[in-house]
């Protein structure tokens, strides 16, 4: 396949149109439409819903993933030779890793001089799909088990502890008992976080469920300002909870470990190897290591 076609589907996925894919790649959009529909042809199969925004078909999520790979090493081997374009790479992290443990990676990444690297943020527990589309190179994702084409290294694991406003506490909470927390406020990242449900299921039986108020904070930062605000109780990383302002812990017994590996593609990149060594450093660096 053509890599001049594999790049410009992309570009229109990653825009969202072919007008503004256009504009990215510098070419007329009826440009943009013939390289798809010379791909489209080739592999005789519809790569694309045109809808706004455009849309990956089944067939069209396949061939992305092959053209990120593709693409990647290409731009790799174009740059070896002489090209001066740096090397586009997407990384998807979960929202806890990034106000976390995160940070001294910047200053390993700001050292690349050949590298454009975008960071996606989603959800540790569906970031594999990201990568399973080819919208990302790598992920950091709380599975274990490789998908097919990958390779990951463990980076250890992110504790989280059960805490709230010493107001919330000694309101709702003044015992301790596993009654009272259910009915206590709760604060949640999103829809997608398990992780307050979890707790009450460990300590109140798998059919447990919040009888209080419960509150939606999509933000690492602005959730853990909610629980200090006195809105409820969550589960806060003990790293930032260390830094937080009175806030206490509910029970030491309450905790969840969340382990955290680095999956990326099994291809013969030098960059997504240097990157992954990046994060396992990073990471022990930062101690996650210890709850390996």
């Amino acid at each position: 396949m053509d890599v001049e076609h594999l790049e410009t589907l992309l570009a229109v996925v990653d825009a969202g149109s072919f007008d503004d894919a256009s504009i990215d790649l510098g070419v007329t959009a009826s440009a943009v439409s013939q390289r798809i529909k010379a791909l489209e042809n080739r592999l005789g199969a519809v790569l694309l819903v045109r809808s706004r925004p455009v849309r990956p078909t089944e067939h069209g999520l396949k061939v992305l993933r092959y053209a990120r790979q593709m693409t990647l090493l290409s731009a790799e081997f174009s740059k070896e030779i002489a090209s001066e374009n740096p090397i586009p790479i997407a990384i998807g992290v979960n929202a806890d890793s990034l106000s976390t443990w995160f940070g001294p990676v910047f200053y390993e990444l700001a050292k690349f001089e050949d590298l454009s690297c975008e960071i996606v943020r989603t959800d540790e527990n569906r970031g594999l799909e990201l990568l399973r589309t080819g919208r990302v190179s790598a992920v950091v994702t709380n599975a274990e088990e490789n998908i097919q084409g990958c390779i990951s290294d463990k980076l250890g694991a992110l504790r989280y502890r059960a805490a709230a406003q010493a107001s919330v506490v000694q309101r709702h909470v003044p015992t301790g008992a596993v009654e009272e927390l259910i009915r206590t406020p709760m604060v949640v990242f999103d829809r997608e976080d398990p992780l307050q449900h979890e707790m009450l299921q460990r300590v109140a039986g798998a059919k447990a469920r919040p009888k209080g108020q419960v509150h939606h904070v999509p933000d690492s930062m602005q959730f853990v300002a909610a629980i200090e605000a006195g809105m409820g109780w969550g589960m806060i990383p003990e790293t930032q909870l260390q830094k937080a302002s009175g806030l206490q812990v509910l029970n030491e017994q309450w905790f969840i470990d969340v382990p955290l590996y680095f999956q990326r593609w099994a291809v013969d990149s030098q960059i997504l190897a240097r990157i992954g060594g990046i994060l396992v450093t990073a990471a022990r660096q930062q101690g996650l290591h210890l709850l390996a």
